[in-house]
């Protein structure tokens, strides 16, 4: 791509997946870790897990943009190591992204409920599996926020030195 920004596409689904990331975590460990009043544990996780069950299919649809449209062509320009940890680090955000989804619906101990206007069958009847994947999912979310945490840092440091990267993600 010889454009300096990214596409309409790329970018909507970049801020689409920042907004639920960001809500899906924040919530999230607030419900896990904040005696919240009843209802609102359960307000937040029914949100939550509508949120991102659908988020599944748009996950894949900018897995499929990110191979087809490459980000321009001086997004990684600059030395080796840091167009290496660039790279390295867009991968690990994609990687704990589909770990989240992945281990998140398969920890569903019954039907995964899509904002009441669909349902998907729970997909596993096993409780201890259900069990592995509920940790396997608290690790994972972990990792994402520790990771999205790193990416925030990486825009603002590249701010700071001239370098305004987050004008290639504004259309």
């Amino acid at each position: 791509m010889s454009s300096l920004r990214y596409s309409r596409p790329r970018i909507l689904l970049h801020w689409g997946f920042a907004f639920i990331i960001l809500w899906a975590t924040v919530s999230g460990f607030t419900n896990a870790l904040v005696e919240l009043p009843s209802p609102l544990p359960d307000v937040i996780g029914f949100i939550n897990v509508s949120l991102t069950a659908l988020l599944i299919p748009f996950f894949v649809l900018r897995i499929g943009y990110a191979l087809a449209q490459p980000g321009p062509a001086h997004a990684h320009r600059g030395n080796a190591l840091g167009s290496f940890l660039a790279k390295a680090g867009h991968l690990a955000l994609y990687i704990a992204t589909a770990l989240v989804l992945a281990t998140g619906v398969l920890m569903m101990d019954r039907p995964i409920d899509l904002f009441g206007l669909a349902s998907l069958p729970q997909p596993l009847n096993e409780p201890s599996l259900i069990e592995f994947f509920n940790r396997c999912h608290r690790v994972f979310c972990i990792a994402l926020a520790l990771l999205v945490a790193g990416h925030i840092g990486a825009v603002a440091l590249h701010h700071l030195t001239g370098q305004p990267v987050l004008a290639r993600m504004k259309h």
